[in-house]
């Protein structure tokens, strides 16, 4: 998958025997994001794979939008806020 994109290492599969359902992806430092929806390794390659390019983006712009609705507006709070998100 590192030919393929940036920064991906691997793809994850669901624990199935021989599945085809993609559910996430694994950076070469071992972080590791889960796809909004899961993604079917059916059909021509170039499909699934331009499916797991819009996965991967619509994930990640998902994970940041929840981010901020999340993340306390007063300046007060954050420190607490980040204190136990981080720990």
């Amino acid at each position: 998958m590192n030919k393929c994109f940036d920064a991906i290492k691997k793809i994850m599969f669901t624990e199935e025997k021989n599945s085809k359902e993609i559910v996430g992806m694994v950076s070469p430092e071992g972080e590791i994001v889960k796809f909004s929806s899961s993604v079917h390794a059916t059909g021509q390659v170039e499909h699934w794979l331009g499916r797991i390019e819009y996965m991967m983006a619509q994930s990640l712009y998902d994970i940041t939008r929840n981010a901020i609705k999340i993340y306390p507006e007063n300046a007060l709070l954050r420190d607490e806020w980040l204190f136990h998100t981080c720990a």
